[in-house]
């Protein structure tokens, strides 16, 4: 006669359940935390560059490729890379470019060059009353111009001499430091929670399938 131990068999069951949660735990868990963070960090770097564009009046298409993604969090390593370019935004990108001229009496304040009787350049009568607008952004005694690269530039003057020249930019630096680290913060507090719960019930929904 054989006996079945129906305790016996209960504990081989729940041991062998024990070691099936604990080996979803090792394989779910960094699996769902990748997941999170990626998706906590897409909204960051969203909000992040409309946040920036509205700041320094430029569109959020001007500001969004200078967020890259370098590296995806993965469950061997579950953190997000990002790569801000900060420096200076060139007018020339930001938009349309269109000259303004001051007018008085119904006429424009330009004129051109003029020489002197042994031939040299004087001084205009009318200068400084030009100015380039590019999207919201108004540059005064601005042109634009070709420079050595053979890039076009909106170009302006440093001082009253004809050199040197500036290029006329936009900073983003401080802006979008600010505020990456801020919806990166404020993110991770509040919606890395409810991203790791979701990412964890969807791990275990697709785990069980294959099952």
């Amino acid at each position: 006669m054989t006996t079945i131990n129906p305790t016996h068999r209960l504990d081989q069951d729940l041991k062998q359940a024990i070691k099936n949660l604990d080996s979803l735990n090792t394989k779910l868990v960094p699996a769902a935390s990748a997941m999170a963070v990626n998706k906590v960090g897409q909204k960051a770097e969203s909000r992040a560059v409309r946040q920036t564009a509205k700041e320094v009046k430029v569109t959020a298409k001007v500001i969004r490729p200078r967020v890259t993604v370098a590296k995806r969090a993965n469950p061997q390593r579950p953190y997000r890379v990002v790569r801000i370019r900060r420096y200076d935004i060139p007018a020339i990108s930001i938009g349309e470019v269109r000259t303004q001229i001051r007018r008085k009496n119904g006429g424009y304040l330009v004129s051109g060059p003029s020489r002197d009787e042994q031939g040299r350049y004087g001084k205009r009568e009318h200068s400084g009353n030009t100015s380039i607008k590019v999207g919201r952004h108004t540059f005064q005694n601005a042109f634009v111009n070709q420079v050595s690269s053979g890039n076009w530039h909106v170009l302006y003057r440093v001082g009253e001499s004809r050199y040197p020249l500036g290029v006329a930019t936009v900073p983003i630096k401080d802006n979008i430091t600010k505020a990456m680290e801020y919806h990166t913060r404020q993110l991770l507090n509040f919606d890395m929670p409810k991203e790791m719960e979701r990412a964890l019930a969807q791990k275990f929904r697709q785990e069980l399938k294959r099952r």
